[in-house]
């Protein structure tokens, strides 16, 4: 009996023992609960994972080579399957949920859905943008949760909710831009997850502080298939896993309150945790208009190029691994600067900010110094076979 299988029946094993219903009350007693959920979470990504890669060579949807991917060989896309079923089931056998994210969940499968459809058919950029957005406005309308920039005023709706919108929809795809090397869009997102989910504990607020524990499960047991050390991914997450992480911790971060001392500091703080993301979105979408790789809006929805942050530290040649923990470094920078300011009110709070902006700036050096080293049209190809061996 081969290694693998024997693995799958120890994780089997201890699934069937913590779903035993004496088990989770235990658990549940004990003040444990988000201890179970990671536990769970993470035993049933491990198992899921490989019968996902197994689905995705027999249906041979794949991920094949070109010159703006950096993997070599056809590599089965359906990760994203066995992380949103660990993720949803996770939460299913908790049985606790707040009234907005029953809309949420509805949310997240519907981009899960479009991202699996998607990595199985490519669909139109703009079509999934519309699909976005209209989602989006189903969450943010039904389940009424937005992020509240203006209070009382009449027109204060055709703000909060457009800028909600923008959140949610650009947190989406910045999570997809970040789903380039082994490991980095769920190292981010369970960088992102942790901070939110220990701010949502520290605030009283154990129901989101569940859902983020149960992302951090969900991703660490995908990590160990697509995130080897000497060795390429056995199957990537595809647009279906990058789209639903992202929505997933955009929407998380819509229905908290993450201070309890200041409205100012309960946005800030989400802007910090996210603070990578944000950047390169904004960073590479300006850089491609100053550049004029895109003329409008849509040539601009679109573009594809390797000006990601990680495609710049690569090309200072720094290897794949070194480049993930980089980014996952500077996320958990900006995460920590989250929860110096939590307690404090705006003054501090602004400090923290600038603080932010310093790491920022250096980001900026660095994306800077990479885009010197980009080749050009005619050189991808070389470029990519130089990048293989790491």
């Amino acid at each position: 009996m081969s290694r693998s299988i024997v693995w799958q029946i120890v994780l089997g094993a201890i699934l069937v023992v913590l779903a035993l219903p004496h088990v989770r009350a235990l658990y549940f007693g004990s003040g444990l609960r988000w201890q179970y959920i990671l536990i769970f979470s993470f035993v049933l990504s491990c198992l899921l994972t490989p019968f996902c890669r197994l689905l995705a060579l027999r249906l041979n949807i794949l991920d094949r080579p070109d010159w703006r991917k950096i993997h070599a060989q056809p590599t089965p896309l359906m990760g994203g399957v066995s992380i949103y079923l660990a993720f949803s089931m996770s939460l299913l056998i908790n049985g606790i949920f707040l009234p907005g994210m029953k809309a949420l969940l509805l949310g997240v499968t519907l981009v899960f859905l479009v991202g699996l459809i998607d990595d199985i058919k490519p669909l139109p950029a703009l079509l999934k943008l519309i699909l976005q957005v209209l989602i989006s406005l189903l969450v943010i309308l039904w389940g009424d949760i937005q992020f509240t920039f203006f209070y009382t005023s009449d027109w204060a709706p055709f703000v909060n909710i457009p800028l909600t919108v923008l959140w949610m929809v650009g947190l989406t795809n910045a999570m997809n831009f970040f789903d380039g090397i082994d490991g980095l869009a769920a190292a981010i997102s369970m960088t992102t997850a942790l901070f939110l989910g220990i701010i949502a504990f520290k605030t009283f607020q154990p129901a989101l502080g569940w859902i983020a524990v149960a992302l951090i499960g969900t991703c660490a047991g995908f990590m160990p298939y697509n995130f080897r050390f000497g060795s390429p991914a056995l199957l990537f997450m595809g647009d279906a896993g990058s789209t639903f992480l992202g929505f997933t911790l955009a929407g998380l971060a819509v229905m908290g309150e993450w201070s309890t001392t200041s409205h100012f500091v309960s946005l800030s703080a989400p802007l910090l945790i996210f603070g990578i993301p944000i950047f390169d979105m904004i960073y590479v979408n300006l850089s491609r208009i100053k550049n004029r790789q895109a003329k409008n809006f849509l040539e601009l929805l679109s573009c594809t190029n390797k000006d990601h942050l990680h495609h710049r530290l690569l090309s200072l040649g720094f290897a794949r691994k070194e480049t993930v923990f980089i980014i996952a470094t500077m996320s958990a920078c900006l995460g920590v600067s989250a929860l110096i300011i939590m307690n404090q009110k705006a003054l501090e709070a602004l400090l923290g900010l600038f603080q932010a902006l310093l790491i920022l700036a250096l980001i900026v050096l660095l994306m800077l110094k990479g885009r010197e080293r980009i080749p050009a049209e005619g050189d991808r190809r070389t470029f990519r076979r130089r990048r293989e061996d790491r």
